[in-house]
């Protein structure tokens, strides 16, 4: 090999270096195909004071779609059991904010079809999305490179971000404590779906930032809806399941986030 040759691939090398480097985690899963497969379970865990409500599964034995009720708030679906037991899923939780006139406050890809628009605010802080092979939590700065490199089949816009890249989310909201919804990820194969009962967001993000809940470090995650918006079903089928986390006031949403078996 010449020595314009050698150069050449020590350059091409220190590219792919900086360009994995800068890739989101998920992007680069196949580096944890070693982790212990994960059955969908039920927790019930107090973390820093607040008590969680969590579902553990894995993405390879699992998926979690977006389901849009295109007519608006309840208009299929009134209740996260109600969608979860027509679909014999293992689990449903309400997903993302939408606007007084029913329409989603955000970005929304259900089944491969883009519905509403890129929300600029802190309710649109970060995304969920899976292509059906690889799943991911990533700020909104990521969103156009995932659209493009992993085509998601499934995307839900969200926020604010509650713990990212393992560190604590700074300026989270000290007051408004109320039950809330959640997702997060070890950034592989591990996740979680998540009610809080009642805490400000910073309380969840500091529940959540640098923990390992249920088997699951957790690396990154992301609010959704919450409030009166809150409501979580976990069927009879999963471990320790057969659960339903929703208040008597609770108001029905646009959409939900739907866990079935692969």
């Amino acid at each position: 090999m010449s020595r314009q040759q050698a150069l050449i691939a020590v350059a091409i090398g220190l590219a792919f270096s900086v360009s994995a480097d800068a890739a989101p985690k998920a992007l680069v899963i196949e580096e944890e195909t070693n982790s212990r497969l994960l059955q969908p379970s039920y927790h019930n865990i107090t973390s820093n004071g607040v008590r969680l409500h969590l579902v553990s599964f894995d993405i390879r034995n699992c998926a979690l779609e977006v389901v849009d009720q295109i007519s608006g708030p309840a208009s299929q679906w009134p209740t996260a059991s109600s969608l979860g037991k027509a679909k014999s899923a293992l689990a449903c939780t309400n997903a993302g904010f939408f606007k007084p006139d029913g329409s989603p406050l955000g970005l929304v890809i259900e089944g491969g079809k883009p519905l509403g628009a890129i929300n600029n605010s802190s309710l649109g802080a970060g995304f969920f999305y899976s292509n059906g092979k690889q799943a991911g939590i990533a700020r909104k700065s990521e969103l156009s490179r995932i659209r493009s490199q992993l085509a998601p089949t499934h995307l839900l816009q969200s926020g604010p971000m509650l713990s990212y890249r393992n560190a604590e989310v700074t300026g989270l909201s000290h007051t408004n404590p109320r039950t809330r919804s959640f997702l997060a990820t070890d950034g592989s194969y591990h996740w979680l779906i998540g009610y809080a009962e009642s805490a400000t967001l910073d309380q969840l993000g500091k529940a959540l930032t640098g923990k390992r809940l249920a088997d699951v470090n957790i690396y990154h995650a992301i609010n959704l809806d919450g409030g009166r918006s809150s409501d979580l079903w976990v069927s009879p089928s999963v471990e320790n399941g057969n659960k339903t986390f929703r208040a008597l006031w609770n108001k029905p949403v646009r959409n939900f986030l739907l866990l079935t078996k692969k």
